[in-house]
């Protein structure tokens, strides 16, 4: 059981941790602001290109008009590190996100329209699919919505393409 001391310091440090945390976000810097606002923007595009995707019965088509807007969004937020970011090291990794998702982009698309022509509906396949998606994506978009700036962009976006990718790769597995 918590003493009346214990419950005080507890709620001294509670308070003192939000007043650094509302500090830290209040002495942003003018790029950051414009950087952060950014990816809330390419974050809401990408979950509404993601949960208005077409349903088909066709799990891998599915699975394909969900994928693209999901790499469109990676593409859209490496651009938007790459214009405030002067690191050697992040920019390498944006301009390759970039270069790679779009070359999977161009793949996607190319596989969508095959597939569309003779889709395998399974309405059962379909649903086990999308109740697995949907845990994953649910759980990529509240971690990347959590993501807060820290005054560091290039460590923003690290943080934030890490559970967009790790959702990625999640996806593949159930696919």
């Amino acid at each position: 059981m918590r003493t009346g001391i214990q419950i005080t310091r507890i709620g001294f440090f509670t308070l003192i941790l939000c007043m650094f945390s509302i500090q830290a976000h209040a002495q942003l810097g003018p790029d950051e602001k414009v950087y952060y606002d950014n990816y809330q923007s390419i974050l809401q595009i990408m979950e509404k290109g993601m949960e208005e995707s077409i349903k088909t019965g066709d799990p891998s088509l599915d699975f394909l008009y969900e994928m693209i807007p999901h790499h469109q969004a990676a593409v859209s937020m490496s651009e938007n590190v790459l214009k405030y970011s002067d690191n050697e090291q992040v920019n390498k990794i944006a301009a390759t996100i970039i270069r790679e998702q779009l070359e999977g982009i161009k793949k996607m698309e190319a596989l969508k329209d095959k597939i569309k022509v003779s889709p395998e509906v399974n309405v059962q396949a379909e649903a086990s699919y999308l109740k697995a998606y949907n845990n994953i994506y649910k759980t990529m978009i509240a971690s990347m919505e959590d993501a807060r700036p820290t005054g560091n962009i290039d460590k923003d976006f690290l943080e934030e393409m890490i559970p967009h990718h790790v959702g990625a790769i999640k996806w593949l597995e159930i696919s």
